[in-house]
């Protein structure tokens, strides 16, 4: 169930490239998290894709001569196991140098930078709702219960 921002400079790639790679990265995750199979996480699995405009990224105040990506992956704490989230990164870059169209070269997923922010249970609320690795993962198990 992760909340997932994916910053890249405006025309590096079409918008239907930018929703295949939100769908890619959003389903990643998930199966990560152990909730590949669940309609109940895809829904509240929310991608916001920020194209910025070429003069808000530089690189030590000069533009870059390729385009750097910033991906964000924030999920209630615990639901991603720390030890996962070197294959999730190596995922979301591969994920990213596909939709570019760039060959996987190792130095190109250095434009790519993925940080992953755990938010501590109650800190994260849907409405009035708390949302906690607890409370997710009990969601899916009722989910899962009743599918069969």
């Amino acid at each position: 169930m992760p909340l997932i921002d994916i910053y890249y400079p405006a025309g590096s790639i079409d918008p239907a490239d930018a929703q295949v790679l939100a769908d890619r990265v959003a389903a990643l995750v998930r199966a990560e998290e152990g909730f590949a199979d669940s309609r109940l996480a895809a829904a509240l699995s929310w991608v916001y894709l920020h194209a910025m405009p070429d003069f808000t990224v530089t690189r030590s105040g000069a533009a870059p001569s390729r385009p750097l990506w910033r991906v964000e992956v924030t999920a209630p704490a615990d639901l991603l196991a720390p030890g996962r989230r070197r294959a999730v990164a190596k995922g979301i870059a591969e994920a990213v140098l596909a939709v570019e169209g760039t060959p996987g070269a190792d130095d190109e997923g250095l434009r790519i930078w993925t940080l992953f922010r755990d938010v501590p249970a109650g800190c994260w609320f849907a409405g009035e709702r708390p949302a906690n690795a607890r409370t997710v993962r009990s969601a899916v198990a009722r989910e899962r219960a009743v599918a069969v």
